[in-house]
Formats: structure tokens, sequence, C-alpha cells
């Protein structure tokens, strides 16, 4: 395997880690909307 195939697998597997990471950490900070609002036992 070449020099540059392999720093483009690293690359590559850091952004996607990097990505996900930031977005798990971001769905779990957002604070969460009120759920009696969304509720389904008000329509009947």
């Amino acid at each position: 395997m070449n020099t540059s195939a392999l720093a483009m697998m690293i690359i590559s597997i850091g952004t996607v880690t990097f990505m996900t990471i930031y977005y798990f950490v971001k769905v779990l900070r957002t604070p969460v909307k009120n759920p009696e609002k969304h509720s389904y036992s008000e329509t009947n």
C-alpha cells in the first residue's frame, strides 16, 4: 500500500469519526422540548 492511499484512509476515517462524535454530542446537549405538547392523548 503506498503512502498516499494510507494517508487518505486515515484522513477519511478521522473525518467520519469526528463528525459522528460531533453530532452525537450535539444531540445529547440539545434541550428536550415540551413532551406534553406532542402527546397523542390530547387528540382523543
